[in-house]
């Protein structure tokens, strides 16, 4: 709305601009009986509120960017579902992009959406230590940035949420330890920093039971279901066989366990699997995934919340946060507990 237009409600009204603006704008901070004054008041002018003449005053677009690096799988569209509702209530609205895993293709998307001039950004990074150039642009020029599930860049000051992946390790693999397991492979995720502490947590937890992991146990992957077909087929060829494996994520154990099915042997009972993530539909698999998750909803909460309270009117950027969302073992059959042959 134009600074004239809202001068003459704020003058009807006997209200000041700032408290007109801040209705507009959804503030927590108005009572509802000023917000409903102020609303009639336009209604009455039969003014419509337009984004861009809003943005050019307020020196915001209102809009949010997310960067994802995958839509096959329900993770991140959860992680979305979190953040939707508390942007959408604050008048924010999102513009969604997937990186594939692929660092060149998550730079042009975040270049898209610092020419967008959006107000903030999610990021689950891509194994890209290349982009923190960008990403330091970004927080300089005034857009808040949230990192999600992903803890890279660190020389980038911004809130980040995640969940304990050293716990996630630890919880998967004692899991299997407990079951009579003690062969037990890892099909581990890129070179991100999440990746390597579920990795941490599997060794620590191997360790713990007076087990040391040849290096012939470990595959390092990927995240995608291709990733944890090939990890498979190769650590089916150790010798001697391996009765488990934990994977860096359930895209990753779904592969995992077509590898196994395709080598004619069965899951659990030659090979008990387990992922991490909790993904949709992963208990109705042929063998239900057993898999270790956390509130994808609560993590996109979180993410939007830290965002829209680190922007006032000025664009200011509040100090980073980092929230840990704990993780918890979701036993299936795939792990072989209650399992009988």
């Amino acid at each position: 709305m134009h600074q004239t237009t809202m001068k003459r409600i704020a003058g009807e009204l006997g209200v000041s601009i700032t408290t007109v603006s801040k209705v507009l704008n959804h503030h927590a901070d108005i009572s509802e009986a000023t917000r409903t004054r102020v609303l009639a008041k336009v209604e009455e002018l039969g003014y419509q509120r337009n984004a861009v003449a809003r943005s050019l005053t307020l020196r915001r677009t209102h809009t949010l960017g997310i960067v994802i690096p995958d839509l096959m799988h329900s993770f991140f569209v959860e992680v979305i579902a979190g953040i939707e509702p508390v942007a959408s209530v604050r008048g924010y609205g999102l513009l969604l992009c997937s990186s594939g895993e692929d660092p060149h293709k998550e730079r042009s998307e975040l270049e898209m959406l610092r020419g967008r001039q959006v107000d903030g950004v999610v990021l689950a990074s891509a194994p890209a230590p290349g982009n923190t150039d960008l990403l330091l642009q970004l927080t300089r020029l005034g857009t808040s940035l949230v990192m999600i599930d992903r803890d890279d860049h660190p020389s980038v000051k911004c809130h980040r949420v995640l969940t304990d992946d050293e716990r996630v390790g630890q919880l998967a693999t004692s899991h299997l330890l407990d079951l009579g397991r003690r062969a037990i492979a890892h099909i581990g995720g890129p070179n991100i920093q999440h990746a390597k502490r579920r990795e941490k947590g599997w060794r620590d937890a191997l360790k713990a039971r007076g087990i040391k992991a040849p290096d012939e146990w470990i595959v390092r992957g990927g995240f995608m279901e291709a990733n944890g077909y090939r990890s498979m087929k190769r650590l089916l060829t150790v010798r001697p066989k391996i009765d488990a494996v934990f994977a860096a994520n359930d895209p990753a154990a779904i592969g995992a366990m077509k590898a196994i099915w395709e080598a004619g042997l069965r899951v659990p009972q030659d090979i008990a699997v387990v992922g991490v993530g909790d993904i949709a539909l992963a208990d109705l698999l042929r063998v239900p995934l057993t898999t270790v998750g956390w509130s994808r909803k609560d993590q996109g909460r979180h993410a939007a919340e830290l965002l829209l309270s680190g922007l006032d009117e000025a664009g200011e950027v509040a100090e980073p946060t980092r929230v840990i969302i704990p993780p918890k073992l979701i036993v299936r059959e795939s792990c072989g507990a209650g399992h009988r042959a």
